[in-house]
């Protein structure tokens, strides 16, 4: 088993940041007219705070009338994988590798089949959103035990 404690990552802070200030500033520049201009960099900057605020609710909890840290966990079994977020715990089926580099790794989890939903959770983990062992034995897991198990079923 498998237990990783997911931290908010200044890395994907940054990242979004940036995209979203090239964004409104290309919008800005791109010489069209003043009100389209002006709608477009109001829908960037909505979208950035749809963000801020996605990413406030997913590492803070409202108890006893305060603010508090929460600490969202992933964990991976041999079967199944389960992902606690919102206050919520969430059961999984394991995890297939959307995209895997040094620097980013993308996580794509399906909800057990007797759940009604069927929506996808991605989960981007940045070189910071993991403790340096947690994030190596996550890699670990993903690059040799889960392939072997996947192709014992």
């Amino acid at each position: 088993m498998l237990k990783c404690s997911l931290r908010w990552s200044r890395w994907e802070l940054c990242f979004v940041s940036a995209c979203h200030l090239a964004a409104a500033l290309s919008a800005l520049l791109a010489g069209m007219l003043m009100w389209l201009e002006l709608t477009i960099a109001t829908a960037v900057l909505v979208s950035y705070l749809l963000y801020l605020q996605d990413r406030f609710r997913s590492f803070t909890v409202q108890r006893q009338g305060s603010w508090q840290r929460a600490k969202p966990e992933l964990t991976i079994g041999e079967q199944s994988a389960s992902l606690s977020h919102l206050g919520k715990v969430w059961e999984m089926q394991l995890p297939s590798v959307i995209y895997f580099s040094e620097f980013l790794l993308v996580l794509s989890f399906r909800p057990e089949a007797e759940q009604g939903s069927t929506r996808v959770v991605h989960l981007p983990l940045w070189p910071d959103s993991l403790s340096r062992s947690e994030d190596r034995r996550l890699r670990r897991y993903l690059r040799f035990d889960l392939a072997t198990s996947l192709l014992d079923d």
